[in-house]
């Protein structure tokens, strides 16, 4: 998604210079996914992703290269991109206290274990360190808790701690209780496997929207995890 005119002061402005429009569109709907808004007026822009060798107007944002090789100044990433990355960069530019780790809109049936006893609940955000989920029992902040789900076709359990509770009607859309979780997995390998179908979701989502095939070579730009739940890439 790209927007036109100038500086937009509530709006999360960012350029992106390359030589192949099937990427920059790619990268756009990944963008805007997260909120963050493609703009032709570079000088709009408070950050620009720029393949390396492209020729920038002189007055533009904060200049990030894609580039395989180091430049010898400034912000670069290096093809094929981290998602992740990505996004930690995107935060350090805009918010005085960035997140580490991507968080996507879900809306998945999840099965919870508290005290042995079996509930049911909706998974409705994700990210690799925790979740957002609906219950129709209130459940107090500091209990711990077991997730278990179906993730990308294999069914992860997560032990999780509740960081904060919302009631029913506290809010818009909030028809149930909410609650906050920070995820204690039982290997450290869970929160990769996580960042990895996280990152893998952002992509296909994307391509889905721009009805890009999943084997565009457009997606060489980008670190498309395989499988999400392998060890290896």
């Amino acid at each position: 998604m790209s927007l036109l005119g100038g500086k937009q002061p509530d709006i999360k402005q960012v350029g992106v210079v390359t030589r192949n429009p099937q990427f920059k569109k790619l990268l756009s709907s990944i963008l805007a996914e997260w909120k963050f808004f493609t703009v032709d007026d570079l000088a709009a822009a408070r950050v620009v992703f720029a393949e390396h060798g492209l020729e920038l107007p002189p007055r533009v944002g904060e200049v990030v290269w894609l580039t395989p090789m180091p430049p010898a100044e400034g912000s670069f990433l290096e093809p094929p991109i981290s998602l992740s990355r990505l996004y930690h960069l995107l935060e350090v530019q805009f918010f005085s206290t960035p997140r580490h780790h991507i968080r996507v809109a879900m809306d998945l049936a999840i099965d919870l274990n508290i005290d042995e006893n079996w509930l049911k609940g909706r998974l409705l955000s994700l990210s690799g360190r925790g979740g957002r989920i609906a219950c129709a029992h209130e459940i107090p902040r500091g209990r711990s808790l077991q997730l278990q789900l179906m993730l990308a076709g294999r069914v992860q359990r997560l032990a999780a701690e509740v960081l904060y509770s919302l009631p029913a009607g506290d809010g818009q859309g909030v028809s149930q209780p909410q609650v906050g979780v920070l995820f204690k997995p039982f290997v450290d390998q869970q929160f990769e496997m996580l960042r990895h179908f996280i990152e893998k979701t952002c992509i296909e989502r994307a391509c889905a929207r721009e009805g890009i095939a999943l084997r565009d070579p457009c997606l060489s730009w980008l670190d498309v995890p395989v499988d999400p739940w392998s060890a290896t890439r």
